[in-house]
């Protein structure tokens, strides 16, 4: 009888576990909202020579502490591109709400004239589900700016 107790109870046991996992598995990937909003992204300086500064002004609304990592690039109409260091955070520099921040970024002596474009690319990850398997992703944040002839 007491065996028949045991079994039941390391049954219950059992059970509880695989239900929590399932549903703690369950809430993180239910979990995708984005954890921050773009107000507004604007350039500062829309013609740039080669050599130059682009300065772009983006402001953020933070809504959740995430972690973050942006891909940053930026391309011009002549199959040139350059790679721009990642940005990467555990939780917003600031803490939560909205906030702007400016970058300089060095236009390469190799540009050609024409429309160019600055990309950015956000992944987010709130929780160890995302971190290591299937990140909350947007659409790229796309900012076009005009190269300048270097005459």
């Amino acid at each position: 009888m007491s065996l028949r107790i045991f079994g039941y109870f390391c049954l219950a046991v059992i059970s509880s576990a695989i239900l929590l996992a399932a549903g703690t598995l369950a809430w993180f990937a239910a979990d995708r909202k984005l954890p921050v909003e773009i107000v507004s992204t604007d350039v500062l300086t829309p013609v740039v020579k080669p050599g130059g500064k682009l300065i772009v002004q983006t402001r953020i609304r933070y809504l959740r502490e995430c972690n973050t990592h942006v891909d940053r690039a930026i391309y011009d109409s002549h199959t040139h591109r350059r790679f721009l260091p990642d940005i990467d955070y555990e939780r917003p520099p600031q803490g939560l709400g909205e906030f702007t921040y400016t970058s300089e970024i060095d236009v390469p002596d190799f540009f050609g004239s024409g429309p160019a474009e600055f990309r950015a690319v956000p992944i987010y990850a709130c929780n160890p589900l995302q971190r290591y398997y299937w990140p909350i992703t947007r659409d790229d944040i796309v900012v076009p700016f005009e190269v300048e002839s270097p005459q």
